[in-house]
């Protein structure tokens, strides 16, 4: 029943694989051990793919890595494009405050300059001034004595008394001190600000070349990214900025339709070979037949055979027959070490390679010395069968014996060329397992290893990006630090400069009183000429004149008066106008802060409104008048004409009021917000 199954379930696998041919009985092991070949060739070509497959779709994930790394090479690749930029700015910026700063302080220095040649023009003018008055009072004193020699006419109080416009003004050889601590101490503040400039100035060289050197890092990194760049585009024949998802998915459609493609041509090819396969066998199965058919009909017509054949061709069957189970161990040990092979390492490749390809050479050699030995074997048998056939006509006793032997040398002749078609075939598998090995663990090799080294790479950029993005934000607080030392020279050359004005003011003031004085000396040269034209009536001018000099007296200590409450006057709005200027600056602080708490509540209830439009009816009965309700401080008195009200109510409270059996349904939540 076994033998009854196995041949139906042979026949029924025939069936199914296209062949309608029926199968003799005496093939059933050859076509068991044929299918039995056949399964292990498929599964080993599943196992195959099974691999490629693997293989591919490493590949597939190593190139999604490569994109990966592209994209984040790219992206450094744009911030230290922005960072070379922003340096580049920074640099500028630096070199326009440095000529900002030089500029500023060549004026301040030629101001300083005019100042001190207008405080010595004045104080010649002043000094020359007052010698034409003395001498004018010399020489009118001396007029006098010379037109009343006895005394009569009363001494003129000239500028030699102690008059207050004498007391006030003081000796114009010297200066006000407060007027030479102000030049010293701006001439003092100017040089700290000269030398802390000359400090900036080489703290912006050395800041310079670190940016210089920072600039050239920069360089040969983008000259690195470049050559990475480079050998992507020959690695993979992509472009490194290609991130267009469309163009990727038209890659990856046309890739699969490539591959569909391939598929279905290896198994067209797969099914021609097995069908040429099959043509053949087909073709030596028929060749089989007819050879046997031919050796029975020539063994038919002899009724004798000789007896002293069939020992020798029992021997040499039982020789073949050994020869058939060491060509199968044989094979059963290629095939082990084939499989070996497959599965063992780098390290075992080649040791497995020699292995095999020793067994294979021993194969061959057995099968060669196996096939010469049974073609002179069945040659010497067809030679004795002829000789017994010419000899033993007449015995029909041994036709059945006979036949059985030529049956048994057709089945090792058979058995000899499945044994060749089978060590070719194993040939044929070694080999393209051999090459798609060796393939397989190169590509995997040479991935692996242009995996790593772009890893290593990617790595040592990262960290000299890191490097580099530490230095220039070093850089870029240096940079800050100079821009607050050039703020603060700013203020001191802002300080400079209104005491310049200071300056220009006393000045003015000066020069006021210069004109005064010069007026006052037109009075006296007016004064002289009048008592030049009335000499005649001397005591009448004398009188006029004094009255004239009493009333300028008096005009010029009510000048010298109004001048010193002028000044008392200016320096107290002077002094009101800062502190004015204080208040104004500290309301607008608070102003400022009360504005934005203004707007933090006003965001507050904002937040507060739609996180209780998102909540449950159940939860939006709460109250929010404490967390809405924004209180200025008292301490703003803003002014009540102007008062811009912003009035809200909570949608919550809405819809709790839709709640009548609840105590908070009717509380409502508003905030109001008063801005100026």
């Amino acid at each position: 029943m076994s033998i009854a199954g196995n041949f139906s379930q042979l026949q029924r696998q025939l069936y199914l694989l296209g062949y309608s041919q029926q199968l003799p009985e005496e093939g059933v092991p050859l076509v068991s051990t044929l299918l039995k070949d056949m399964q292990a060739s498929l599964d080993r070509v599943k196992e195959l793919e099974d691999t490629n497959l693997k293989l591919e779709r490493e590949e597939r994930t190593s190139r999604a890595g490569g994109e990966k790394y592209k994209s984040e090479l790219h992206a450094l690749r744009t911030e230290n494009n922005s960072m070379r930029t922003e340096v580049l700015n920074y640099t500028r910026e630096l070199d326009a405050l440095r000529r900002e700063a030089r500029g500023e302080a060549y004026k301040t220095a030629k101001v300083q300059d005019d100042l001190k040649l207008e405080n010595m023009r004045i104080r010649a003018e002043h000094a020359e001034t007052r010698r034409r008055l003395d001498e004018c009072q010399k020489r009118l004193e001396a007029r006098i004595s010379e037109q009343d020699p006895g005394g009569r006419i009363p001494q003129i109080v000239t500028n030699r008394q102690p008059l207050a416009f004498a007391r006030n003004t003081g000796a114009p050889a010297s200066p006000p001190p407060a007027i030479v601590d102000l030049v010293d101490l701006s001439s003092r503040r100017i040089n700290a600000l000269e030398e802390e400039i000359e400090h900036l100035e080489t703290k912006l060289r050395s800041t310079g070349s670190e940016l210089s050197a920072t600039q050239i890092e920069v360089k040969e990194r983008d000259l690195e990214i470049q050559r990475l760049n480079n050998e992507f585009r020959g690695a993979n024949g992509s472009k490194l900025h290609d991130t267009d998802s469309v163009t990727r998915l038209n890659d990856q459609i046309d890739y699969l339709h490539e591959r569909a493609e391939t598929l279905e041509r290896e198994c067209r090819e797969q099914r021609e070979q097995f069908q040429k396969e099959k043509e053949e066998l087909h073709k030596r199965w028929v060749h089989t037949e007819n050879e046997r058919v031919r050796l029975s009909e020539r063994t038919t017509g002899s009724p004798t055979t000789s007896a002293i054949a069939s020992p020798v061709v029992s021997g040499e069957t039982e020789r073949l027959r050994a020869e058939c189970a060491n060509i199968k161990s044989l094979y059963a040990q290629t095939r082990d070490q084939l499989q070996e092979l497959l599965k063992s390492g780098n390290a075992d490749t080649l040791r497995a390679r020699e292995q095999a390809k020793s067994a294979e050479t021993l194969l061959q050699k057995e099968l060669d010395e196996t096939q010469k030995t049974s073609q002179s074997t069945i040659a010497k048998l067809r030679a004795e069968v002829a000789e017994l056939q010419t000899q033993a006509k007449d015995a029909p006793a041994f036709k059945e014996l006979a036949k059985s032997r030529e049956k048994q040398i057709i089945a090792l002749t058979e058995q000899a060329g499945r044994n060749e078609l089978k060590l070719a075939k194993l040939e044929t598998e070694l080999n393209k397992a051999q090459a798609g090995a060796s393939d397989a663990r190169e590509s995997a090799s040479a991935r692996q290893a242009q995996y790593e080294s772009t890893l290593d790479e990617y790595r040592q950029l990262i960290e000299q990006h890191r490097k580099l993005d530490r230095s220039v934000k070093q850089a870029v607080s240096e940079v800050a630090e100079l821009q607050k030392k050039l703020d603060e020279r700013d203020h001191k050359l802002s300080d400079l400069t209104r005491r310049c004005d200071e300056y220009r003011m006393a000045h003015k003031q000066s020069a006021s009183e210069l004109r005064a004085c010069r007026r006052t000396l037109d009075n006296y040269s007016g004064d002289l000429n009048t008592l030049r034209d009335a000499h005649a009536n001397a005591q009448r001018d004398v009188d006029r004149l004094r009255e004239e000099l009493e009333q300028t007296t008096r005009l010029r200590q009510a000048v010298e008066m109004s001048k010193d409450d002028y000044k008392r006057q200016l320096l107290k709005s002077l002094s009101e106008s800062d502190s004015h200027r204080s208040l104004v600056e500290h309301l607008q602080a608070e102003r400022r802060a009360l504005r934005v708490q203004v707007k933090a509540q006003f965001h507050l209830s904002q937040r507060l409104e739609q996180r209780l439009e998102t909540l449950d009816p159940m939860y939006a009965h709460e109250p929010l008048s404490d967390e809405l309700s924004v209180r200025l401080p008292t301490s703003l008195h803003l002014p009540p004409s102007r008062p811009r009200v912003i009035s809200r109510t909570s949608s919550a409270a809405h819809s709790a009021r839709s709640f009548d059996d609840t105590p908070l349904a009717e509380e409502s939540t508003s905030s109001s917000i008063s801005l100026p």
